[in-house]
């Protein structure tokens, strides 16, 4: 009896170191399951976190949206700057307001006009310039548009009857509506490079 003893509680003494290795892998193959698998979760969350830091383009787009409303307040701040200043110049040449003043007592003038506004007329002609009076000449023909300009008369509409030297590079004219009805003596002046520029108007009485 004792002898059949002996081989049984051997056998399940080896049965149970078995057991307890068994056991002793199962259960560091379980640990290595759980590390493995942590491994990959943590993997995937910095992936995850470095995919979802598209971040610098968008501060891009942020800055080149900024930069495009910057460009477009400057753009409208000219603008209106530019728009302010043509209205500071159509006031200020409104303000230039034509000065008439009634002629002596006892002439021939009835009154006498000067518009600030007036400028040369331009011209065809190089420096230095001298005045000509002969009437197929340029400076002729251009000290008559000066007369036109300063009258408001169109030089087919116009009697020409005396243009003069009035001084260095001055001349003076006298001429009619066609219908003789007004008459003006009218003082232009030479503007170098920019030819004749009117400087007074003088309505006669006829």
């Amino acid at each position: 009896m004792a002898t059949e003893m002996g081989p049984r509680f051997a056998q399940r003494a080896k049965r149970r170191k078995i057991n307890r290795i068994l056991n002793a892998a199962i259960a560091v193959v379980v640990l290595l399951i759980i590390v493995v698998a942590w491994n990959l979760f943590s993997d995937s969350d910095r992936s995850n976190e470095q995919t979802a830091k598209p971040q610098p383009k968008t501060e891009v787009k942020k800055d080149r949206s900024e930069a495009k409303v910057e460009v477009e307040i400057n753009q409208k701040r000219a603008e209106d700057e530019k728009s302010e200043q043509t209205d500071q110049e159509e006031a200020s040449e409104e303000e230039q307001e034509v000065i008439e003043t009634p002629g002596p007592p006892g002439s021939n003038i009835e009154k006498e006009i000067v518009n600030p506004a007036w400028q040369p007329i331009g011209t065809t002609q190089s420096e230095p310039h001298v005045t000509q009076f002969k009437k197929d000449s340029v400076d002729w023909k251009e000290m008559l548009d000066a007369v036109s300009y300063a009258t408001g008369l169109s030089q087919s509409d116009m009697i020409v009857w005396f243009i003069g030297n009035n001084g260095p590079n001055k001349a003076v004219a006298t001429i009619s509506t066609k219908d003789k009805a007004q008459y003006y003596k009218v003082y232009i002046e030479w503007v170098e490079n920019q030819g004749w520029k009117p400087t007074k108007v003088q309505q006669l009485r006829k």
